[in-house]
């Protein structure tokens, strides 16, 4: 081989090596940004929230919707009972069952949040986990204390738009140390909310709408789109 053509050999044999080399760092880099943005992510976001919770608050909430209705039936086809007086009588029985629903949906979320935090070898008591609990159950508690003295008060056709209104809320605020998604549920619920104060007849239907069906689709959706995709 001629000696000019050796040295075009040597030289596109560098070139190529030299690309690849590169490219191999552009790679690295890439690898590294992805791990940084992961790391990020754990240390800001609150990312042990699973599907199944969000299912199971949903099914929760339809069968308190269920037992709420056969409370509230009796006192509605009652002309003397829907009053103050007759709302005062059954309200134990709708905080309780309330009550009732809100534990068992706590307990869910705490219960799978946990143990999705242990397969992801991270604490599930660390920042991001107080300020989304925080920033959740403050307008949520606020919400709360709102809806059982509209209760004590007899105003019982605002209390349905008012629980959705303030939970959308919850959602909405506490999206932002969490799963970004949420935000939509959130503003699903407040839009629910606002047809609800138009429609406050049908405030038991669309509350289980709001905390029934859209948490079941919500939590399908979470579950195989996002759940699944990121513990493969």
């Amino acid at each position: 081989m001629d000696s000019p053509y050796i040295g075009e050999f040597i030289f596109i044999y560098l070139l190529c090596i030299s690309k690849y080399f590169l490219i191999m760092k552009n790679n690295e880099a890439v690898e590294a940004v992805k791990e940084i943005r992961v790391m990020m992510e754990k240390s800001s976001r609150f990312l042990s929230f699973s599907g199944t919770s969000a299912i199971l608050i949903g099914l929760y909430a339809l069968a308190g919707a269920f037992v709420a209705r056969g409370i509230i039936s009796p006192v509605k086809e009652i002309p003397d009972e829907y009053s103050t007086p007759g709302w005062i009588t059954i309200a134990p029985h709708i905080i309780l069952v309330a009550l009732i629903v809100f534990v068992l949906s706590l307990s869910t979320i705490l219960f799978f949040s946990a143990r999705k935090a242990k397969k992801m070898n991270h604490s599930f008591i660390n920042g991001p986990a107080y300020r989304t609990f925080l920033n959740f159950f403050l307008p949520l508690t606020v919400g709360g204390i709102f809806c059982v003295a509209l209760l004590v008060e007899g105003d019982v056709g605002i209390i349905a738009p008012v629980m959705l209104l303030f939970y959308g809320l919850s959602l909405i605020n506490a999206s932002k140390y969490t799963y970004g998604n949420i935000f939509w549920l959130g503003c699903s619920e407040l839009l629910l909310g606002l047809i609800c104060a138009f429609f406050p007849g049908k405030g038991l239907l669309l509350w289980a709408i709001g905390f029934g069906i859209l948490h079941i689709v919500y939590g399908i959706y979470f579950y195989f789109r996002i759940e699944r995709y990121s513990a493969a």
